[in-house]
């Protein structure tokens, strides 16, 4: 009886707690929705579906109806003519709060209550100064503040360790003040448009999970990042004031795309000379870039590699021990300096049929595919080739090994009789020749710089 009597409790504080609260998404559109919210739905406290204020061509001033919500899944308001978030003020817990396009917010007073949000989403808040009236707010997953054109203070967010991910776009932010205590970021990093010239702030942050983006006019050092090791993209696009990459000298992972583009301070990219790998390369738009000097210790591009429109490159052999075997399209344009371009990846590449090739308007030697072709060719004489190739032993009774230098790259052997007659063709270095009978052969090496031939005797 007692259990019986327990259980009955707990359904009525349950059903006190729920009340009469939609059973599917609302969408209120007019400062009367919002007013008679506590009539609509009565003893609501707990909204379990989303709730969307709408102020489009409506008169809505103030969320006052909507004081009985201490709890939501997706609270969303976007176009109304509210000057605070008085009406919120017993909201604690929130999974989604998203405020779109309200000109008259001045700050987040009304959230006093509020102690935990999922993803915090304020965009485009023109009047928006700072982040002031969420003091008892303990966490928070993602934050993402964008276009918000005069919020010039985050202090709000200094008790903030660890987020999913961080959006800091098109705000008046001078500093990160408030973000000093951040170590982690699960997943994305995007900082655009602000007026910072630094990140020192961010100079706590131990590791991000996805990628780093950075997009700023003002900005003048990186060194902040220094900690971070691994990314999945790194972006820095148009940073015009930024003359090196220090700080972004310790990533040497890059499982996806590293795009550096529109950074007329940059003369060379030798942060990166601990990068092995990436997606995709991308280096355009870099007006003093001269070399690409850095890059020395990249040995794989998977995808794409664009080098384009930099009018001051004159020399690309950074990329000289680059793989050719996964590349599946190369992009060399508009580099009017750039001359020459006959690397032993270039070369490697350039002949390859499952490789897109677009390679034009560089300097003459590198001003299309055929002027490469030619030049990889002639790149290397008879001589330099016929010391960059071993073969041994000789006389051979087992196996034939050819050995070639790390200048030039073997491509395949092919074994001939006396008469003329192929007998072998092989792609590999060591070649079984046991099943030869004894007498004289002929061996035509290929590779990227040329052929040798050279004769053989079988014991």
């Amino acid at each position: 009886m007692k259990k019986l009597l327990l259980l009955s409790t707990l359904f009525v504080c349950v059903q006190i707690s729920f009340g009469q609260c939609p059973s599917a998404d609302i969408v209120l559109t007019s400062q009367a929705d919002i007013d008679n919210f506590a009539t609509t739905y009565p003893n609501c406290t707990v909204l379990t579906h989303d709730l969307r204020v709408d102020g489009v061509n409506s008169d809505i001033i103030n969320l006052n109806g909507l004081a009985p919500i201490t709890d939501a899944v997706d609270i969303i308001i976007l176009t109304t003519q509210i000057t605070n978030l008085i009406g919120l003020d017993n909201l604690e817990s929130v999974t989604h709060l998203a405020l779109w396009g309200n000109p008259g917010l001045q700050n987040m007073s009304g959230l006093d209550a509020l102690q935990s949000v999922g993803q915090l989403e304020i965009w485009v808040n023109s009047g928006l100064l700072s982040m002031d009236g969420m003091d008892n707010l303990q966490a928070i997953e993602q934050l993402n503040l964008f276009g918000n054109s005069n919020l010039s203070d985050i202090s709000q967010f200094s008790f903030v360790q660890n987020l999913r991910s961080l959006t800091l776009g098109g705000n008046s932010l001078s500093s990160l003040a408030g973000l000093e205590n951040l170590q982690t970021v699960l997943e994305d990093v995007a900082i655009s448009d602000e007026s910072v010239i630094n990140f020192n702030e961010l100079s706590n942050l131990q590791s991000i999970g996805g990628s780093l983006l950075l997009s700023n006019s003002s900005v003048e050092d990186v060194s902040a990042f220094s900690n971070i090791t691994s990314l999945i993209d790194l972006y820095v696009v148009e940073c015009p004031n930024l003359t090196n990459l220090a700080g972004l000298q310790n990533v040497d992972n890059i499982s996806g795309r590293l795009r550096i583009g529109f950074n007329p301070g940059l003369t060379n990219l030798s942060a990166f000379n601990t990068i092995t790998n990436v997606t995709n390369l991308d280096i355009y738009e870099n007006e003093n870039l001269e070399s690409l000097q850095g890059l020395e210790n990249l040995n794989q591009v998977t995808e794409r590699m664009l080098i384009m429109d930099n009018p001051f490159l004159t020399s690309i052999e950074a990329i000289n021990g680059v793989s050719p075997v996964s590349i599946n399209e190369l992009v060399i344009l508009n580099n009017t300096s750039l001359s020459v371009c006959n690397n032993n990846f270039v070369c490697a590449v350039i002949n390859e049929p499952s490789v897109n090739k677009s390679i034009n308007n560089n300097a003459s030697g590198c001003n299309s595919v055929a002027e490469v072709i030619e030049s990889c060719i002639l790149g290397i004489s008879e001589a330099e080739l016929a010391l960059a190739i071993g073969v041994y032993p000789n006389p051979v009774s087992d196996k034939l090994t050819i050995s070639v230098s790390d200048a030039i790259t073997f491509e395949k052997a092919v074994i001939y009789s006396v008469l003329g007659q192929q007998i072998v063709n092989s792609s590999e270095k060591v070649t079984d020749v046991s099943f030869l009978s004894q007498g004289i052969y002929f061996v035509n090496i290929t590779t990227n710089k040329g052929e040798m031939v050279y004769k053989i005797v079988k014991e």
